[in-house]
Protein backbone atom coordinates (compact mmCIF):
# COMPACT_ATOMS: atom_id res chain seq x y z
CA UNK A 1 0.00 0.00 0.00
CA UNK A 2 3.14 2.11 1.04
CA UNK A 3 4.26 1.81 -3.20
CA UNK A 4 0.80 2.96 -3.73
CA UNK A 5 1.11 6.28 -1.56
CA UNK A 6 4.73 6.89 -3.15
CA UNK A 7 4.31 6.14 -6.73
CA UNK A 8 0.45 8.56 -6.57
CA UNK A 9 2.75 10.90 -4.76
CA UNK A 10 5.27 11.17 -7.25
CA UNK A 11 2.59 11.80 -10.29
CA UNK A 12 1.29 14.19 -8.47
CA UNK A 13 4.65 15.96 -7.98
CA UNK A 14 5.63 15.47 -11.61
CA UNK A 15 2.32 16.94 -12.41
CA UNK A 16 2.97 19.89 -10.79
CA UNK A 17 6.84 20.32 -11.72
CA UNK A 18 5.17 20.39 -15.43
CA UNK A 19 2.51 22.28 -14.99
CA UNK A 20 4.97 25.09 -13.27
CA UNK A 21 7.66 24.94 -16.43
CA UNK A 22 5.45 24.39 -19.10
CA UNK A 23 6.02 28.32 -20.33
CA UNK A 24 9.22 27.74 -20.25
CA UNK A 25 10.21 26.49 -23.58
CA UNK A 26 14.14 25.13 -22.66
CA UNK A 27 12.55 22.78 -19.68
CA UNK A 28 10.66 19.46 -20.82
CA UNK A 29 10.63 17.71 -17.05
CA UNK A 30 10.27 13.57 -17.54
CA UNK A 31 11.39 12.55 -14.79
CA UNK A 32 12.96 12.57 -10.61
CA UNK A 33 16.99 12.45 -12.28
CA UNK A 34 18.08 13.52 -15.85
CA UNK A 35 15.10 16.16 -16.13
CA UNK A 36 17.01 18.24 -13.17
CA UNK A 37 20.77 17.95 -14.02
CA UNK A 38 21.07 21.41 -15.88
CA UNK A 39 19.79 23.20 -13.24
CA UNK A 40 16.55 25.45 -15.39
CA UNK A 41 14.28 22.66 -14.09
CA UNK A 42 14.35 23.90 -10.47
CA UNK A 43 14.93 27.58 -11.59
CA UNK A 44 11.91 27.60 -13.95
CA UNK A 45 9.52 26.28 -10.64
CA UNK A 46 10.67 29.17 -8.71
CA UNK A 47 10.38 31.64 -11.24
CA UNK A 48 7.01 30.44 -12.64
CA UNK A 49 5.58 31.38 -9.01
CA UNK A 50 7.33 34.08 -7.87
CA UNK A 51 9.02 36.09 -10.90
CA UNK A 52 9.91 38.83 -9.28
CA UNK A 53 13.06 37.08 -7.46
CA UNK A 54 15.41 36.80 -10.61
CA UNK A 55 15.59 37.09 -14.12
CA UNK A 56 14.99 33.68 -16.18
CA UNK A 57 17.14 35.44 -19.35
CA UNK A 58 20.24 35.54 -16.82
CA UNK A 59 19.39 32.26 -15.59
CA UNK A 60 19.77 30.80 -19.28
CA UNK A 61 23.28 31.87 -19.65
CA UNK A 62 24.81 30.68 -16.87
CA UNK A 63 26.50 27.06 -16.66
CA UNK A 64 24.45 24.48 -15.28
CA UNK A 65 26.22 24.52 -11.60
CA UNK A 66 25.84 28.70 -11.16
CA UNK A 67 21.89 27.75 -12.19
CA UNK A 68 21.68 25.45 -9.27
CA UNK A 69 23.29 27.48 -7.41
CA UNK A 70 20.78 30.36 -8.27
CA UNK A 71 18.02 28.41 -7.65
CA UNK A 72 19.19 26.82 -4.02
CA UNK A 73 20.41 30.28 -2.68
CA UNK A 74 17.04 31.53 -4.07
CA UNK A 75 15.12 28.96 -2.86
CA UNK A 76 16.84 29.44 1.00
CA UNK A 77 16.77 32.93 1.05
CA UNK A 78 12.78 33.70 0.07
CA UNK A 79 11.35 30.71 0.66
CA UNK A 80 12.92 29.47 3.60
CA UNK A 81 14.00 26.03 1.97
CA UNK A 82 17.56 24.65 3.34
CA UNK A 83 19.85 23.82 0.84
CA UNK A 84 19.44 20.21 0.83
CA UNK A 85 21.14 19.54 -2.47
CA UNK A 86 25.01 20.15 -3.32
CA UNK A 87 25.08 21.65 -7.45
CA UNK A 88 28.23 19.50 -8.10
CA UNK A 89 25.51 16.55 -6.80
CA UNK A 90 22.94 17.36 -9.38
CA UNK A 91 24.81 18.65 -12.12
CA UNK A 92 25.88 15.14 -13.03
CA UNK A 93 24.84 12.41 -15.48
CA UNK A 94 22.43 10.71 -13.07
CA UNK A 95 21.41 12.55 -10.36
CA UNK A 96 20.33 10.83 -7.24
CA UNK A 97 16.29 10.46 -7.59
CA UNK A 98 14.97 10.56 -3.75
CA UNK A 99 17.34 13.77 -3.15
CA UNK A 100 15.65 15.62 -5.74
CA UNK A 101 12.21 14.89 -5.23
CA UNK A 102 12.79 15.20 -1.29
CA UNK A 103 13.95 18.76 -2.26
CA UNK A 104 11.02 19.47 -4.67
CA UNK A 105 8.66 18.55 -1.95
CA UNK A 106 9.68 21.07 -0.26
CA UNK A 107 9.16 23.33 -2.99
CA UNK A 108 5.96 21.91 -3.59
CA UNK A 109 4.96 22.81 0.07
CA UNK A 110 5.83 26.57 0.30
CA UNK A 111 4.65 27.53 -3.56
CA UNK A 112 1.21 27.34 -5.24
CA UNK A 113 -0.03 24.23 -6.60
CA UNK A 114 -2.73 23.39 -8.67
CA UNK A 115 -2.94 20.12 -10.06
CA UNK A 116 -5.56 18.33 -12.13
CA UNK A 117 -6.37 14.79 -13.13
CA UNK A 118 -5.78 15.78 -16.82
CA UNK A 119 -2.10 16.51 -15.62
CA UNK A 120 -1.54 13.39 -13.15
CA UNK A 121 -2.99 11.52 -16.80
CA UNK A 122 -0.15 13.09 -18.80
CA UNK A 123 2.42 11.52 -16.40
CA UNK A 124 1.22 7.86 -16.55
CA UNK A 125 1.77 8.15 -20.51
CA UNK A 126 5.75 9.88 -20.37
CA UNK A 127 8.56 7.24 -20.85
CA UNK A 128 9.98 5.32 -17.96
Amino acid sequence: MSDLQQTNSEKILLSWVRQSTRPYSQVNVLNFTTSWADGLAFNAVIHRHKPELFSWDKVTKMPPIERLENAFNIAKNHLGIEKLLDPEDVAVQLPDKKSIIMYLTSLFEVLPKQVTMEDIREVETLPR
